[in-house]
């Protein structure tokens, strides 16, 4: 039974004025809640653990109290703050309905929260009674992992944006209202569907299209410049609820939306993906995902910025604490992994563009560091792209590298003949990726040297005088190490600062 009716425009905007004037923004509730993110309030699908202490009397400690904290309140409280064509229309859309325990309360069957500048509505965590929701529920955009799937969007101007997977519409909707012309949402549950578009009908925006299908179906013979999708990823020991069971290794979804990006991605479109993929013995991930394109692979980049990485045990440990289960059910896990070959469950962004020009495609991983967020997903993105393409060589040799500011090199002495001598160069870095980067000396010596005064070309032609680099190394292998370092965030250049380096480290390479 699906709790929200689509009502009339006049009842969608009753309610949407009426919680902006009584202040029902994302701000306001935080502060009232004593939290810095209305995704802090909720904590792994479990009933908030910060809730308005008291009945307040004001028209937001009521909102927060049957909306977000899923309370039952008088009816004459809700009578003194919400005026009674707001209440009559709440009632008429199903957000708002007497409490069947006690018909003098009134309770909402839905959450209800403002998030990214919207008003959202989707399923409870828990039910009125205190009871786990049994249904194939709707999942919050306020969660942390939405939040994360929402900071690694791209806000760049695009035409069509489809949102598969598209549970409350949240990426949807936000694109449309910030920078897509026209977006799509498509989910495959009817229950999600009327979320999605309950909340654009709510939101009053007109430049999207909610609609309920397997993944591509309903857009058949369309194309796309940007693809998103947060997946259902966890692997299942047997069929599950929809929004959590992506089969059993967890690739079953995005599987199928990868071999679709030929046929519905369009020429230099991009698809951006947060979802977990097993690795096997000489099997990567962002190896596996390539060979998924097909026929069709040589036309895409791919890269694949992980978060997490968890072994067989750590993830059936996870999974069975999860579901409150026994040291059977974990060796069942353990037994279904070692059936699939894993190795490794990776977590993190999936990114697949269409290449534009001729080139040679690039498959490139990273791990995720400090301050990660979209501008660093597109600062990698831009950056080798632009490594790809021929002319980059010349480009290389003519920048003038400064070491990152957060380098660490690490060296390792060995015992030889008698004497502890250097055998072991690592270079660290903790952003724009968390990257340890073995190298040989000559990089490691070449470190030292880039302030940002120098040409590449400079550093390449001295190295070779003082027999620091090999001899018989090409110009060209050497600005394929610069490449390298620049990639990993070792050292930048011109026009590819990362973008969250320091004022004074980008304005001293701006100066040069």
């Amino acid at each position: 039974m699906l709790p929200l009716k689509l009502g009339g425009v006049d009842q969608f905007t009753a309610v949407r004025e009426f919680l902006s004037q009584a202040g029902y923004s994302e701000p306001a509730a935080c502060r009232r809640l004593g939290v810095g993110r209305l995704h802090e309030y909720l904590k792994d699908n479990e009933q908030p653990a910060v809730a308005p202490a008291a009945e307040g009397s004001d028209a937001l400690s009521v909102l927060l109290r049957v909306f977000l904290a899923g309370k039952s309140v008088s009816r004459d409280l809700v009578a003194g703050v919400i005026p009674s064509a707001v209440r009559e229309s709440m009632e008429a859309l199903g957000i708002l309905c007497a409490d069947p325990a006690d018909r003098e309360r009134c309770y909402s069957p839905v959450v209800l929260y403002p998030v990214c500048g919207l008003y959202i509505a989707s399923d409870r965590w828990k039910s009125p009674d205190g009871s786990p929701i049994s249904i194939d529920y709707v999942f919050p955009a306020i969660h942390v992992l939405t939040h994360d799937f929402l900071e690694f969007l791209p806000q760049t101007p695009c035409d069509k944006f489809l949102e598969l997977c598209s549970g409350t519409a949240i990426a949807a909707l936000w694109a449309s209202q910030r920078y897509a012309r026209q977006s799509w949402a498509v989910d495959i549950t009817e229950r999600a569907a009327q979320f999605g578009e309950f909340n654009r009908r709510l939101n009053q925006v007109s430049n999207s299209v909610v609609m309920q299908g397997d993944l591509y179906a309903p857009v058949s013979g369309m194309r796309f410049d940007r693809i998103v999708a947060h997946p259902p990823y966890v692997p299942a020991l047997e069929p599950g609820a929809i929004y959590a069971d992506g089969g059993d290794d967890g690739e079953f979804v995005t599987r199928a939306m990868v071999q679709g990006l030929p046929r519905f991605l369009a020429p230099h479109g991009r698809f951006y993906c947060q979802t977990m993929g097993v690795e096997r013995e000489g099997e990567p991930f962002e190896q596996r995902v390539r060979q998924w394109l097909g026929a069709e692979q040589a036309a895409f980049d791919i890269l694949l910025v992980v978060r997490r990485t968890q072994g067989p045990a750590q993830f059936a440990y996870r999974a069975t604490r999860n579901k409150k289960g026994d040291w059977e059910q974990m060796d069942q896990w353990l037994a279904h992994l070692k059936k699939l070959k894993v190795k490794n469950l990776v977590y993190g962004w999936l990114i697949i563009q269409g290449k534009e020009s001729e080139r040679s495609a690039f498959t490139v991983r990273r791990q995720r560091g400090e301050h990660f967020a979209a501008a660093e997903v597109e600062w990698l993105r831009n950056w080798e792209t632009t490594w790809a393409m021929p002319s980059s060589v010349e480009l290389l040799l003519r920048s003038r590298p400064l070491a990152a500011a957060n380098l660490e090199l690490q060296v390792v002495h060995a015992m030889r003949n008698g004497q502890l001598v250097p055998s072991k160069y690592t270079l660290r870095t903790t952003y724009p990726f968390d990257e340890e980067y073995e190298c040989p000396a000559w990089v490691a010596t070449l470190m030292a040297k880039c302030d940002g005064k120098t040409t590449s070309r400079e550093h390449f032609e001295a190295g070779k005088r003082d027999k620091c680099i090999p001899v018989d190394m090409t110009d060209d292998q050497f600005a394929d190490t610069v490449g390298e370092l620049v990639s990993r965030g070792i050292i930048e250049i011109e026009g590819f600062v990362p973008p969250r380096r320091t004022n004074a480290h980008a304005e001293l390479l701006a100066g040069l």
